[in-house]
């Protein structure tokens, strides 16, 4: 049709409708677009209050885990297995609630996915220590717990113990392995409510690591160790800390104790200067520590333990004992007055045939201090030494006093490394080994090096009752390969009276027959560094007679020899390179001492260790 209008100014034609299929597909699309959303709302519904409930639910259980704690320390377990009852029921709610397969379907998208999968593995990790841990333990705990463990007419029942082994074994196992499942988690790949909660779990774990240890290994150990399987023959070895050597002390004197079916009894004692010495090695000693403390290792008795090497200055003894007296040694336990002092708590006074009262206000003093004033003739000395032990023996296998006491007193002392236990059955050593009671020589990480600090007496003298010291450490990378150097330093003093020459008798202060002038203190300090690294420097100068370096069991080693005069400090530094880590922490496993003051330290608490700053720029010493 002409219309009369150009080309141009014509209106443009309607567009053709689009094909029925088109329309239908679009409508398809939008649809399929809408549902998705709606999918991923719901989900995010579904997992946003499957996550808040199961939050509420592993909020709830903290209160019941530290009532289980306090509760089972206080004996209550009827109270124990109600919060325990309590744990499951709210970990098992929020295990259920993020283990179903939407949730772990979910774990997959980017960003979302770790905040959930750390979640779950809480949920699961916690319900698992409700479940097989928790709730197995406390249904034994009353056999099972070595506090429980009584005395009674000089036996010990091991028939509860034998019975819960079982139960205790998987129950450790269990826990170790809900400890592995946690340790998987990237906490840092989460959020900071997420992450932060997964840090507070781990805590927790590390926190009941020991106590869970402690049931666990014990379990595992006593039966055996006190002659379940036949009897057994142990050397209990008192160290005397005034005259310090790396493990704790002098051997001053030993006892042979005897277990049979849990019956204990004591069978002999010795005068540590009545064993030995002998002309050569009584054993094999590795070529470490000969070079590094001398050949008397293995020839006395009283200097086994120069090196801080627990299995192998027991061993060594084990071996001195048999070749005086026949037999056979099952094991090493050593102790010192500071322990003694804290079995005393549990026992009460105990009365002494020379008619003093031994307590665990005087035990120290007494034991390492007056005794010296009081007996001139040496023999007098080891006199009331063995009385005092064999008293102390008789009170705890008599019985009737607080067990729970007496094995926490233990426990603690064990932990500030005071109580040493060496046995000679491997696969009794290998429990052993992984616990405080084993006095190894220290263990590195891949974050954290290994340092041991230990005091060997030079002066030949008791003065080391007045010796007080303190230990420092820090770490720092200074190097484009990335390996840390670690810096010791170590405070002594010389706490004695100023007129200690004159005014101590000549047993204690040496009277200068080990070439030191009487009230002086000479120690040897021994630093143990991290494994696979070197020493990379020590103080020089006036504050060090003498240094010696060497290696024992891949360790670097520096000796360092100090003398202090009365009322006299020094500090001395030993510098480190060590392999490369993950981190900069440091460990360091010190001699337990004593305060240098005359006072009793407390049996559960470590040596404290300082920090101090490794400055790069300054250099190593």
């Amino acid at each position: 049709m002409v219309t009369g209008l150009s080309q141009e100014e014509a209106p443009p034609l309607p567009a053709e409708p689009a094909p029925p299929r088109r329309r239908r597909r679009r409508r398809l699309t939008i649809w399929i677009v809408v549902a998705v959303l709606l999918v991923i709302a719901a989900l995010a519904a579904w997992i946003g209050v499957r996550g808040f409930l199961a939050r509420q639910e592993l909020n709830a259980a903290l209160p019941a885990a530290h009532s289980i704690q306090h509760a089972i320390v206080a004996g209550d377990l009827a109270s124990a297995r109600s919060s325990a009852v309590t744990l499951e029921k709210h970990a098992s709610s929020a295990a259920a609630l993020t283990s179903d397969p939407v949730w772990r379907a979910v774990e997959i998208v980017p960003w979302v996915g770790p905040n959930l999968t750390a979640v779950r593995t809480a949920a699961g990790a916690t319900e698992q220590v409700a479940s097989r841990v928790i709730q197995p333990l406390v249904g034994v705990a009353a056999s099972a717990d070595p506090r429980s463990l009584a005395v009674t007419g000089g036996r010990v029942d091991l028939a509860p113990l034998i019975a819960a082994q079982p139960v205790v074994a998987k129950a450790q196992a269990a826990f170790h392995g809900a400890e592995k499942e946690l340790a998987t988690v990237d906490a840092s790949a989460t959020i900071q409510p997420v992450g932060s909660a997964v840090e507070r779990l781990r805590t927790l774990f590390a926190e009941a690591t020991p106590a869970v240890d402690a049931v666990g290994n014990g379990a595992k150990l006593l039966p055996a160790m006190l002659g379940a399987g036949g009897a057994r023959e142990y050397l209990l070895v008192a160290q005397n800390p005034a005259e310090l050597r790396a493990t704790g002390g002098l051997i001053g004197s030993v006892a042979l104790i005897r277990a049979d079916h849990g019956a204990i009894s004591l069978v002999a004692q010795q005068a540590g200067t009545s064993i030995g010495p002998w002309t050569e090695p009584v054993a094999s000693i590795p070529e470490g520590p000969t070079g590094l403390f001398g050949p008397l290792v293995g020839r006395y008795l009283q200097d086994v333990n120069f090196t801080p090497d627990f299995p192998l200055a027991a061993s060594t003894a084990s071996r001195m004992w048999t070749l005086k007296n026949g037999g056979t040694v099952d094991g090493v336990i050593t102790m010192d007055p500071v322990v003694l002092a804290a079995v005393l708590h549990a026992t009460g006074p105990i009365a002494l045939p020379s008619g003093d009262t031994l307590t665990s206000a005087n035990a120290v003093h007494l034991l390492l201090s007056e005794v010296y004033q009081r007996y001139v003739d040496p023999h007098q000395q080891d006199a009331f030494f063995a009385s005092a032990a064999a008293a102390v023996f008789q009170r705890v296998a008599a019985g009737g006093i607080d067990g729970s006491a007496l094995v926490s007193s233990l426990a603690a002392a064990g932990s500030s490394h005071r109580l040493l236990i060496w046995s000679a059955h491997p696969e009794e050593q290998a429990v052993l080994a992984s616990t405080t009671l084993a006095g190894g020589l220290p263990i590195s990480t891949a974050s954290t090096a290994g340092i041991g600090v230990y005091f060997n007496d030079a002066t030949g003298s008791k003065m080391d009752y007045y010796l007080h010291t303190s230990v420092a450490a820090g770490a720092a990378v200074c190097r484009a390969d990335g390996k840390p150097t670690t810096r010791i330093a170590v405070t002594l003093a010389n706490r004695a009276p100023a007129d200690a020459a004159t005014s101590l008798p000549a047993f204690v202060t040496g009277g200068g027959l080990s070439g030191v002038a009487p009230g002086l203190i000479q120690t040897r300090v021994v630093v143990y560094g991290p494994s696979g690294g070197l020493v990379a420097g020590t103080t020089k100068g006036s504050a060090v007679d003498s240094t010696v370096s060497g290696t024992d069991q891949g360790r670097p080693v520096a000796v360092l020899t100090v003398t202090l005069a009365p009322g006299e400090q020094k500090t001395v530094e030993v510098d480190f390179l060590g392999v490369k880590q993950t981190g900069t922490q440091v460990a360091v496993t010190t001699t337990p001492t004593l305060p240098g003051t005359g006072s009793t330290p407390d049996v559960g608490t470590e040596s404290t260790t300082g920090s101090i700053a490794v400055d790069c720029a300054g250099g190593v010493k």
